[in-house]
């Protein structure tokens, strides 16, 4: 299998039932089915003609997905990601990066469907020699659609685009920030704003305060290294400056209702993501 790309299915039984953090960038297609994908807590409605971009680092939980859900996946390199995006357009890739999510209609659909037919086609002709250059074409015609639909959505909701961009900033920051800085006022700071203007925007756009958001990016965090380690409950209580490890599992506990250590040990036998 290339290391650069791969063209995946899913159904229901193959998604993975905890968070992960993701190692590549992927397109995900919702061709049939329903459900929610998460991405850094954000919420995502699968349906069908829905089309999600992820990015390396980011965390990413499906969750309430129907017995017929039908996913292809195209993920790729960061290497590779660079082949498809250094010649497009840096505001259209830097748009795209913030705002990620395109729904089709029935019409349009059938032609991102087209292109999917074509990049399975490609990625099949191994002994094609310009086979790398194939499908770095086929991405880009996808995300040029892709962009394209997403910019229309946009411009649908442009009336919230403030407090919109004020939710990204606000999220932006506690991923880059939550380690060291867990305080609604430090982040109201940064955005020059006041911590009740913060919190009320944030409920409005997202559905529950900024101080719940931060603690529930945090839990988040620490179970994405519970699955995916070996870091003892103190290791991980000082990757993300806990005073101490007793400390770490008070707060994992009061949010989950369960220890660290049983957290981990619930998801042990859980087959490994594939991503």
């Amino acid at each position: 299998m290339n290391d650069e790309y791969h063209l995946n299915f899913y159904q229901k039984g193959q998604l993975p039932a905890y968070p992960y953090r993701m190692e590549t960038g992927e397109f995900v297609f919702c061709r049939q089915g329903e459900g929610s994908l998460y991405i850094n807590q954000q919420r995502f409605t699968l349906s069908m003609g829905s089309v999600i971009l992820v990015f390396p680092d980011q965390i990413v939980l499906y969750a309430d997905v129907s017995n017929d859900i039908e996913l292809t996946t195209f993920s790729f390199s960061r290497q590779f990601r660079h082949e498809i995006f250094y010649s497009l357009p840096s505001d259209k890739v830097s748009f795209l990066r913030e705002h990620n999510y395109s729904l089709f209609e029935e019409k349009a659909w059938n032609g991102i469907l087209n292109y999917l037919a074509i990049l399975e086609q490609k990625c099949a002709e191994s002994s094609n020699v310009y086979q790398r250059e194939l499908i770095v074409y086929c991405c880009r015609m996808l995300f040029y659609e892709i962009c394209n639909q997403t910019e229309h959505l946009y411009r649908q909701s442009q009336a919230n685009h403030l407090r919109w961009r004020i939710k990204d900033q606000f999220i932006a920051l506690v991923i880059q920030s939550f380690r060291e800085e867990r305080s609604v006022d430090y982040y109201a700071d940064k955005l020059c704003i006041t911590p009740r203007h913060l919190s009320k925007t944030i409920r409005q756009t997202i559905g529950c305060t900024a101080k719940e958001w931060i603690g529930d990016y945090v839990i988040l965090e620490i179970k994405v290294i519970l699955n995916s380690t070996a870091y003892s409950i103190q290791e991980i209580a000082n990757q993300l400056n806990f005073p101490d490890q007793s400390y770490l599992g008070r707060y994992f506990k009061h949010h989950t209702g369960v220890s660290p250590t049983t957290y981990r040990e619930m998801n042990r036998l859980e087959a490994s993501p594939t991503k």
